[in-house]
């Protein structure tokens, strides 16, 4: 079933296709949350929050427009409007899931750690509209011009963005070195 099809059932009170919606989305929706709030927990909530508002708002989906484009503007929305609430949010987030080498020692676990929470420090002063850059960049993985039409700006913008995120970055990692 494909997305079209998946909406139109949801539309019509079907659960498994609102399940296969949450299921297909949740991953990219709780990556934008953790980029904003830097602590599982609450990103799960967020992530609730989201796809019931989601739920409610489905009906006016223009089926003109890229349903994962729709959906990064709704988290991207939420989120900003959440970390405006929550400046001084808790910090704990695993950014990416980084899976150990059968060959990493203790002590390397820990170096990659420490660096992995030294770079969730330094990105979380980022403005929430090179936070949501990087997180779909570097951590989704996603194209220029999915994030281009995600975000409904132009491509030019989006590697402009992008560039300024990471010498921003790179500003604030040299300042501390």
């Amino acid at each position: 079933m494909d997305i079209e099809q998946a909406i139109g059932l949801c539309l019509e009170g079907d659960q498994e296709a609102w399940n296969m919606i949450i299921n297909s989305y949740s991953k990219l929706v709780y990556n934008i949350a953790l980029g904003f709030t830097y602590n599982n927990d609450d990103a799960s909530d967020i992530v609730q929050d989201i796809f019931l508002k989601l739920y409610k708002n489905l009906h006016k989906f223009n089926r003109d427009r890229s349903f994962k484009g729709w959906l990064i503007q709704l988290s991207k929305n939420y989120c900003i409007d959440y970390w405006r609430k929550n400046k001084k949010g808790r910090i704990k987030v695993e950014l990416k899931e980084n899976i150990a080498s059968t060959n990493d020692t203790p002590e390397l676990l820990n170096i990659k750690d420490s660096e992995r929470q030294f770079l969730r420090n330094k990105i979380k002063v980022l403005e929430p509209e090179l936070k949501i850059i990087l997180i779909m960049r570097d951590i989704e993985g996603m194209s220029y011009s999915s994030i281009s039409d995600s975000l409904g700006i132009p491509e030019g913008t989006v590697k402009s963005r992008i560039n300024r995120a990471r010498i921003k970055l790179v500003k604030l990692i040299k300042e501390e070195v």
